[in-house]
């Protein structure tokens, strides 16, 4: 059994970023059977390697590829980011939980669950499908990093994970030194379209807050748009706006409600990929470290 010490929890999604799960010294791992802790507390363990595993998270799935283990992927949630193979891959149906029939016929060995699965709703499925099934942790650096861990260890792959979660923790301490020697947070608003915005609770919110921004929509509702009145009072200093849904620096710098934001004003506008915003794999370090870069031009990050 590979175990797992937890250092710290980080913050809404963390600010001391070098926190979170830590792999012990405990030499070479037995490879099957393997039991590991999912994201919400269950033990999941696994006979023999795995040969077809279901993901109906898009954050497992990238992590499932990022530890070499992308192979055994048959299905995906339809939601899959990166990397670009992971787009071909051919749904496993539902929405947040597999249609059983569907799975039993994808024939899987290993079955990976979002969050929003409950424990006893995992649990049925795994009756139901006769396989194990891994529930993801949630939107936090340490979720994450526990989740590739896991993940790794799961598909044969162990190795590999404690040396990615090993780079993401030192990237990320690399990240927060630049960011805390930048100077303070970065007052920023992010326009999904309309005025809309992200969800300040959400895992966008979090890595702009590791990033060295102060989302000035922190007070947001989600699902309606952010009042223009109370975006001028927030005078943003960077504006950012999400590919693809239709905001542009020119249409912001027409519009008198604004062309007065200091971010319009001074042209820090930037559009940023929707998987920026939302992305619960890996990636998500790189992610900080772009919108770090976005929002503080001049950083250096060793």
């Amino acid at each position: 059994m590979r175990r797992l010490r937890l250092l710290a929890v980080l913050l809404p999604l963390v600010v001391a970023t070098g926190c979170g799960f830590k792999q012990e010294p405990i030499g070479s791992l037995p490879s099957f059977p393997q039991t590991v802790t999912d994201g919400i507390g269950r033990r999941v363990t696994v006979e023999s390697q795995p040969r077809r595993v279901v993901s109906v998270d898009a954050g497992l799935t990238e992590s499932a590829f990022a530890v070499g283990s992308g192979g055994l992927i048959v299905a995906g949630s339809g939601r899959e980011q990166y990397p670009s193979a992971a787009l071909r891959l051919p749904r496993a149906g539902g929405g947040g939980t597999p249609n059983v029939v569907r799975l039993r016929r994808l024939r899987p060995d290993l079955v990976l669950l979002p969050n929003a699965t409950s424990a006893s709703a995992a649990a049925a499925l795994q009756r139901r499908v006769g396989v194990p099934v891994y529930v993801a942790g949630d939107a936090t650096i340490p979720g994450i990093e526990h989740d590739v861990d896991q993940i790794g260890t799961l598909t044969g792959n162990a190795d590999a994970a404690g040396t990615l979660v090993s780079r993401m923790q030192a990237q990320l301490r690399a990240v927060k030194r630049a960011v805390e020697a930048a100077g303070p947070p970065v007052p920023v608003f992010v326009d999904e379209g309309f005025f809309y915005t992200i969800d300040p609770g959400g895992v966008g919110a979090r890595l702009i807050g590791l990033a060295g921004g102060a989302n000035v929509a922190s007070d947001a509702v989600p699902g309606k748009p952010f009042p223009l009145s109370r975006l001028r009072a927030a005078a943003p200093e960077v504006y950012l706006a999400v590919a693809g849904r239709g905001v542009t620096l020119a249409g912001l710098r027409r519009s008198k409600a604004t062309r007065d934001l200091p971010a319009v004003r001074h042209r820090h506008f930037s559009l940023v990929d929707p998987g920026a915003l939302s992305d619960t794999g890996p990636r998500v370090v790189t992610e900080v470290r772009e919108l770090a870069h976005l929002l503080h031009p001049s950083l250096h990050v060793k």
